[in-house]
């Protein structure tokens, strides 16, 4: 029987914190209690509380090994609340007493490689999930052992996929499938799957892809995680990018998470240019290192309203960029979509380059490429046709490409539309507005579109929730838009739609 200490030091999963968490409610709380109660909250997501429930024991602890166990969660969770500050404290403190445990080393390795791949820096990211690959050679072997490795295989997975190493990136997810099997826990084998999802949209498997994230959405959808949301977001782009515009709109939307990037390339999918325009000139400034990301829809986005050399200039400079980081992936497809709108300046100019990136690609172990839009693809198959040692790929790619075109002109359910909640998205979030009280002001410009009156009763009940929970959210939607009581729910709509962040 394992003992207190034991527990408050070893690896978690989200079964053990469920287990775990009733436990810990009541009866005296020692520091090895709270220090396991304010694990298992990390696991419900309950980011803050346990931070801060964390920090304040941090000072306490005398024990080495707990010490290194506190700095090592708090390094992940500096991740999760973008704490980059607190970052280098939290990091000597964990790699000077995790030395002494191998698999809290190989932890503290993965927290720095998520750390690292938040800032885009995936070459220095692959180095310590390799440190963290080489701790666990010399750990026990048992469940403990499993989960951590089935998380550091699950790391390596979306490094090596960034990396457009599609081969290894492969073998990373399937490493992350067999070892979450061994765990035992639903959640890690559901996440595996979605990893291995990841794996295949990256190299271009979409239809592998869209198997993949449809599983793990099934099993990831009773968590109602950020995991689950990030899920549905991929499956939607991967929908999408097959044709299925309308299936993945619903998704995008029910997914309810995504940078302004995400959306923006939505749009683009959607055939909506000047929407994609609007969602990033809106968009409150992010991180410097994310500007790539930007730049690579920004670019598409100014090539298509006319200005394709400017959006070759800019695909250019994202493409250094990416390189610079370690992401070919990226690289690849803006060199991909650099050279689509090559051609349309110089017959010939975007062509010529087409046959070596179709071979690049096949040689990395891919069939497809970044930011995949399919007119793109379609006309990167048939210029790169004419090459024999890229024909064969070449051709794969045209004909997904041309089959995800015709799809799309024949989808035969109800026109999508875009949605002028879709463009404010990103200023809400600024003022403090909840996903979930968007997802009410959505219902509320849904209903405006189809011509209904706006009744709570009716709304409420489009919602699953009683009028008085309703009622709450109203008001702290009133509150936060800085909208009178004594105003109609009519108002709250108009308010979000024309409110704009102070320059």
């Amino acid at each position: 029987m394992p003992t207190l200490r034991d527990q408050a030091l070893a690896p978690l999963s989200r079964a053990d914190a469920e287990r775990l968490l009733p436990q810990l409610a009541s009866g005296r709380q020692t520091l090895e209690r709270r220090v396991l109660r304010a694990r298992c909250l990390k696991y419900f997501e309950s980011f803050d509380l346990a931070w801060a429930e964390l920090n304040e024991v941090l000072p306490q602890i005398k024990d080495p090994l707990l010490e290194g166990r506190v700095a090592v969660d708090l390094l992940q969770l500096s991740y999760y609340l973008v704490r980059r500050d607190e970052t280098p404290r939290l990091a000597a403190i964990a790699q000077r007493h995790a030395a002494g445990d191998p698999l809290m080393l190989a932890e503290f390795y993965l927290g720095s490689s998520t750390i690292l791949t938040a800032q885009n820096e995936i070459t220095s990211a692959l180095q310590n999930a390799r440190r963290a690959e080489d701790a666990l050679l010399t750990a026990p072997k048992g469940r403990a052992r499993d989960l951590v490795v089935t998380r550091v295989q699950r790391q390596l997975a979306h490094l090596l996929s960034h990396s457009g190493d599609y081969v290894d990136a492969t073998a990373a997810a399937e490493a992350t499938v067999r070892h979450a099997a061994r765990v035992g826990d639903p959640w890690e084998a559901a996440w595996a799957v979605y990893t291995t999802g990841f794996v295949d949209w990256a190299a271009g498997r979409i239809d592998q892809a869209v198997d993949q994230f449809t599983k793990a959405e099934a099993s990831l959808r009773a968590y109602g995680s950020s995991v689950w949301r990030y899920t549905c977001l991929c499956l939607a782009r991967a929908r999408m990018e097959r044709g299925e515009i309308a299936d993945g709109d619903r998704l995008a939307r029910q997914s309810a998470t995504g940078a302004p990037e995400d959306h923006a390339h939505l749009a683009l999918l959607r055939g909506e240019t000047d929407v994609a325009d609007r969602i990033l000139s809106r968009a409150p400034a992010g991180f410097p290192e994310d500007e790539q990301f930007r730049n690579n829809v920004r670019a598409i986005v100014r090539a298509e309203k006319g200005d394709p050399r400017g959006g070759v200039r800019m695909l250019d400079e994202a493409a250094k960029e990416y390189e610079a980081r370690g992401m070919a992936h990226w690289a690849l497809g803006a060199a991909v979509h650099a050279a689509y709108w090559r051609e349309s300046l110089v017959r010939g100019g975007g062509a010529s380059r087409a046959a070596g990136l179709v071979r690049d690609i096949g040689a990395r172990g891919g069939e497809g490429f970044a930011y995949y839009l399919p007119e793109v693809a379609s006309w990167l198959g048939r210029a790169a046709e004419r090459d024999p040692a890229a024909r064969e790929l070449a051709r794969k790619i045209s004909a997904h490409a041309d089959a995800a075109l015709r799809r799309a002109k024949s989808d035969s359910a109800a026109p999508v539309g875009s949605s002028a909640l879709d463009e404010a998205t990103f200023y809400l979030r600024t003022v403090g507005l909840t996903w979930r009280e968007l997802g009410i002001l959505r219902e509320m410009e849904l209903l405006s579109r189809e011509g209904k009156r706006l009744e709570r009763a009716a709304l409420a009940d489009r919602l699953g929730v009683s009028p008085n929970t309703l009622r709450v959210h109203l008001t702290r939607i009133r509150a936060k838009l800085d909208v009178g009581d004594k105003r109609g729910d009519e108002v709250l709509l108009s308010a979000a739609l024309t409110q704009r962040p102070v320059a």
